[in-house]
């Protein structure tokens, strides 16, 4: 019995670490989700300014824009970054701001996009931080409570990846959160066992 409490510990220490990691990485996508929303406004507010400053800096070689996915010596990964002259819209506002300032109103709105995507990785991760914080309070890890929390993050993580980086990526989690469920569905058949023989 002192080994299964031996464990049980491992699993709380080993969830504590979990939560302190996940709220590290909480604060951090929600400093980038401000950031990117500050900029994205700025760059919208300076509307013209921000494109005569583009042009100079891509005249003096400071930033390409010619479509490598860079800016400056800064690279966007496996975004494509658009060309505000391709763009159109049907709505006069938005048509006026794209024919005024097409790379403020692009590169601000793209920015904002940045920022909700930002805003949802915090949300996200602020749900595994309290997954694992469960974890570590709960006697047993094996509960349904915790069996349906972590599915659910798994799910949702597998379903995230399947959306963004491809049906490879979102396979192999959803693998993963089979099988991480089979697990601790066993462990809580072992703990119910065990707990009878008491």
């Amino acid at each position: 019995m002192n080994e299964m409490n031996v464990k049980l510990e491992k699993i709380r220490k080993s969830a504590h670490v979990g939560k302190i990691v996940t709220s590290i990485l909480t604060i951090v996508a929600i400093v980038g989700c401000v950031l990117c929303f500050i900029s994205g406004f700025c760059i919208l507010r300076m509307g013209p300014k921000f494109d005569q400053v583009l042009d100079e800096a891509t005249e003096a070689g400071y930033v390409d824009t010619s479509g490598t996915n860079e800016i400056g010596s800064a690279k966007t990964i496996n975004i494509q970054l658009i060309d505000p002259e391709n763009f159109d819209s049907d709505i006069p506002a938005i048509q006026e701001k794209l024919e005024n300032s097409p790379a403020s109103f692009v590169y601000g709105i793209y920015l904002l996009g940045i920022g909700i995507v930002m805003a949802g990785a915090a949300i996200m991760i602020k749900v595994i931080s309290g997954t694992f914080g469960l974890i570590e309070k709960d006697e047993n890890p094996f509960t349904d409570r915790i069996i349906k929390r972590v599915t659910t993050v798994l799910i949702v993580v597998s379903a995230l990846l399947l959306l963004t980086n491809g049906a490879g990526l979102g396979i192999v989690s959803g693998v993963v959160t089979w099988l991480v469920y089979t697990v601790m569905d066993y462990g809580r058949t072992l703990q119910i066992q065990s707990d009878e023989t008491l």
